[in-house]
């Protein structure tokens, strides 16, 4: 009897094994990033027990979803074990940006002018000010908000038609990309030219929509740390403009529109496209953030496949006996 409990023990192990994918494992690399700088910083942020405890009950969470779904066909588990990817990925981004300023206090954003000006002879949010409209704000800023709903519509998709594989590809290449762009952040710290080029407190007036301009800006300022009513925001602001990640991972979404033949592809390359250009349009970037989050896509994309791959390998000395 013992023997067979043996054998069903160890059959267990292999397969809750087999089920880990690679998106599983870039979660627990970033998050034991964010793990270990709050023991680091512990005294210089605030939140750093939180953080712990938060990346605590996720690795759980992941480790209870990966045992469930090998252990279980019930088709919810499948769903909740790609899509458990949407919350974490802006978990991390917040968690990332709580250590950006501690570990390099420094803004770049007087560097990242000089280059605007040494490519283009101007400043580009200053030149495209006189080509502004109420009409094109609207539609701009509409597009910058979808920037976090188009990758979830593609996943959606993908989960409907069934094809899992293309899914977990997709997913895979997504965490990566976003991910890397969070590590990315601590290297060059920026506020944006809507702080340093122009006037935060004028932007409703300089830069007017038509009817939901105010009300999305101030979600994505939320969202970018600026809480309401501070009096303050450019010392609470998220440095995340360079690299531009609505760029990188917009680039990728599209690319993997196209690869998969989604039939919202072409909605991906023109709001995606819109959305690029409304990055500089609207001041949230420079350009030469956008140009380096366009470098990151082209070079940090076909290098997922390589991770994918190694850690497969990885995988598998695991389930040897």
């Amino acid at each position: 009897m013992k023997p067979h409990i043996n054998r069903v023990v160890n059959d267990t192990i292999s397969k809750v094994i087999s089920g880990i994918i690679s998106f599983d494992v870039y979660t627990l690399i970033i998050m034991l990033i964010c793990s270990v700088l709050a023991v680091v910083y512990y005294q210089w942020v605030p939140n750093s027990s939180s953080i712990l405890v938060l990346n605590l009950l996720i690795a759980v969470t992941v480790g209870a979803l990966i045992v469930v779904r090998a252990t279980s066909d019930f088709k919810l588990f499948g769903m909740l074990r790609r899509f458990y990817m949407v919350p974490v990925i802006y978990l991390m981004y917040d968690q990332i940006q709580m250590f950006v300023r501690v570990v390099n206090p420094v803004d770049y954003d007087d560097l990242l002018i000089g280059i605007d000006r040494a490519i283009f002879g101007v400043d580009p949010t200053v030149w495209l000010a006189h080509f502004s409209s109420p009409f094109l704000t609207e539609y701009l800023q509409a597009c910058y908000f979808l920037f976090y709903l188009l990758p979830i519509m593609q996943a959606v998709e993908l989960w409907r038609k069934g094809d899992v594989a293309r899914l977990d590809v997709f997913t895979r290449g997504m965490a990566f990309c976003y991910f890397i762009s969070y590590v990315a952040y601590f290297v060059m710290p920026a506020v944006g030219p809507r702080f340093t080029l122009h006037d935060y407190a004028m932007l409703d007036t300089d830069l007017p929509g038509v009817l939901l301009t105010p009300w999305l800006r101030d979600m994505i300022d939320v969202g970018g740390g600026i809480a309401r009513g501070v009096a303050h925001p450019v010392s609470v602001v998220n440095r995340d403009c360079m690299p531009s990640g609505h760029t990188m991972l917009t680039l990728v979404n599209i690319i993997f529109g196209f690869r998969f033949r989604s039939r919202f592809r072409w909605v991906f390359l023109i709001i995606g496209g819109s959305l690029i250009f409304s990055t500089v349009y609207l001041r949230y970037h420079y350009v030469i953030d956008i140009i380096v989050g366009a470098l990151l896509a082209i070079i940090v994309l076909p290098l997922e496949p390589v991770a994918n791959a190694f850690i497969k390998r990885r995988i598998r000395v695991l389930q040897k006996p």
